[in-house]
C-alpha cells in the first residue's frame, strides 16, 4: 500500500466540493467534518456531521461517482486520505478498517431507512387529514415542508448528474 497522505484543514475550509470527481476515502484523525448538499446556497442542507474516527467519501470511492456532498471542516481537522489503490490494499492489510467502514455504511443505510419510513408516515398522515377534511397540524406541516425541500434539492442534484451523462 502506498504511503497515505495526511492533510490538515482549518475551521470552515472545504475539503471537497459536491460534484467533484475524486475517488478517495477520508479517515478523520481528529476534528469534525460536516457534509452538506448545496453548500453555500439558500438550499444548503446538513446531511451528516462526523468526528474523530469517522470515515467519509467511501460511497463515491466504491461507486466511482461524483461527490454527492461538500465536506467542510467544522474545526481544525486532520484526515488521512486513501486512494482507490490504497482502499483495495486495505482488504488484505487492514481488514478491520474495511469492516469498520462497512459498519458505518450499514448504519447510514439504517438511518436512511428510518428517514424513508418517517417520510412515508408524514405523507400518509397528510393524505389522511386531507381525505377527512381535517386541518394538518403545525408539526405535520413543518415535517412535510422539510421533506419537500429535501426532495427538491435531491432531485435537482440527481437531475443534473443524469443530464451530464
Amino acid at each position: 500500500m502506498a504511503e497515505q497522505i495526511e492533510r490538515t484543514y482549518k475551521k470552515g475550509e472545504v475539503i471537497y466540493w459536491q460534484n467533484d470527481y475524486e475517488m478517495c476515502l477520508y479517515d478523520i484523525l481528529y476534528g469534525d467534518v460536516a457534509l452538506y448538499q448545496n453548500y453555500g446556497t439558500k438550499d444548503q442542507v446538513l446531511v451528516k456531521q462526523m468526528s474523530t474516527g469517522g470515515y467519509f467519501g467511501e460511497m463515491e470511492l466504491v461507486e466511482a461517482m461524483p461527490r454527492t456532498t461538500t465536506a467542510v471542516a467544522c474545526e481544525r481537522t486532520q484526515v488521512k486520505i486513501f486512494t482507490a489503490e490504497d482502499f483495495s490494499a486495505l482488504f488484505a492489510e487492514k481488514p478491520s478498517m474495511v469492516l469498520a467502514i462497512m459498519q458505518q455504511m450499514s448504519a447510514r443505510i439504517r438511518e436512511l431507512t428510518r428517514e424513508y419510513n418517517n417520510a412515508c408516515r408524514v405523507v400518509a398522515e397528510a393524505m389522511e387529514a386531507e381525505k377527512n377534511g381535517r386541518e394538518k397540524s403545525k408539526k405535520l406541516q413543518r415535517e412535510r415542508q422539510t421533506l419537500s425541500d429535501y426532495y427538491h434539492s435531491y432531485w435537482e442534484q440527481i437531475g443534473n448528474k443524469l443530464a451530464d451523462k
